[in-house]
């Protein structure tokens, strides 16, 4: 009894023993040059999309003896191969690819160390821009122009996909000069010291990714300033005037409360006789192109307006007629500077009325250039 169970284990590990060497022989085709040893694989890769050209960005971590990385694309059609020479814990690198087609890449990444031993491919995108993309761009829309005596003004609408500037190219009036200033898309404003009726240029600048090498830029579209501003009057005082009847209307500051409901009344007193004037401070020096007076509205009382202009706020003092003009249908009366005088004060007259010794003026307004 003993003796066959002595037999039966001698069986058993023949049997098992055959066994194992059919179970090598499956890897012996492998094995057969030795065991492969692989370069250290890419931590990670990203491409940053350009025009017509890409920038790779690859970590490595422990890869001291990595000498070079291999890039392939379009199924291994072209390729770069690129030395290197990376510190031992985590290091990076970056290569530019140039000349490439505007499309989507699939790229397969590998290293090879200084035992010529290649490592594991990482696959990793990227996408190229180029003349495609450009032609899809547009130019902020201008919601309005403006100026003033300060300085001319933009008011955009909200800008496209992917737009982060705008540039306005126009000539300083200080300097003379061709001035470029760059908006933030996030602006949705911008001022610039260009003159009155002069033309600008603006373009947008746009990148199609996040973090983009290049930008794209928009053709220059063409604008124009208007010939003429409307003078600031927050800071204008109305200095005195011939008389008033201030419960009438408001009295002699609403000359330049841009209000036209309110106005500036003559006295009812037959004793406040024709003519009635008005002298404003307007603040500093100022070159006029013209005036615009406005009437009570709906009252034609008032009937010459005469623009006087002065360095001095003396009401009997000397001053320079710079035009006069007579109301006639309507509230508005348009007068120009037709003397070209210029001055920090400003005197309004009215001679004569279409109801003796009646006048009511709602608003005064000037405009340079």
């Amino acid at each position: 009894m003993k003796y066959l169970v002595y037999l039966l284990i001698i069986c058993c590990i023949l049997t098992g023993a055959a066994s194992c060497d059919k179970f090598t022989d499956v890897h012996k085709e492998f094995i057969k040059d030795g065991e492969t040893i692989y370069a250290v694989k890419p931590d990670s890769v990203a491409f940053v999309s350009g025009k017509q050209r890409l920038k790779m960005r690859l970590w490595m971590v422990n890869g001291v003896n990595v000498k070079e990385v291999v890039v392939r694309w379009n199924n291994g059609a072209d390729s770069m191969v690129v030395p290197v020479s990376f510190k031992s814990g985590r290091d990076s690198m970056e290569v530019l690819l140039t000349g490439l087609e505007e499309k989507s890449y699939a790229f397969n990444i590998y290293s090879i160390d200084n035992f010529k031993n290649r490592s594991l491919t990482y696959t990793q995108f990227g996408a190229v821009y180029g003349s495609l993309y450009a032609s899809t761009l547009v130019n902020r829309r201008i919601r309005q122009i403006t100026l003033t005596e300060a300085a001319a003004g933009i008011e955009w609408f909200a800008g496209g996909e992917g737009m982060i500037y705008n540039e306005v190219k126009y000539v300083s009036k200080f300097s003379g000069l061709d001035t470029v200033i760059r908006i933030p898309a996030s602006s949705f404003s911008s001022s610039f010291d260009a003159k009155a009726g002069s033309a600008f240029q603006y373009r947008s600048l746009y990148i199609p990714q996040a973090a983009s090498i290049d930008t794209f830029y928009t053709n220059w579209d063409n604008g124009q300033l208007p010939d003429t501003y409307l003078f600031n009057r927050s800071l204008w005082k109305v200095l005195a005037v011939s008389d008033e009847r201030a419960g009438d209307g408001g009295g002699m500051n609403t000359l330049i409360d841009g209000n036209l409901d309110s106005y500036w009344h003559s006295q009812y007193d037959p004793h406040a006789p024709l003519p009635h004037w008005a002298v404003i401070d307007m603040a500093s020096d100022k070159s006029i192109s013209y005036f615009e007076v406005y009437r009570r509205k709906g009252n034609a009382d008032a009937k010459t307006a005469q623009l006087f202009v002065g360095n001095s706020p003396d009401a009997s003092g000397i001053w320079t007629l710079a035009g006069e003009g007579v109301f006639a249908s309507g509230d508005k009366l348009v007068i120009n500077n037709t003397n070209q005088v210029r001055g920090r004060y400003l005197k309004l007259q009215l001679p004569d009325s279409n109801r003796p010794p009646f006048t009511a003026i709602a608003e005064v307004y000037a405009f340079g250039k």
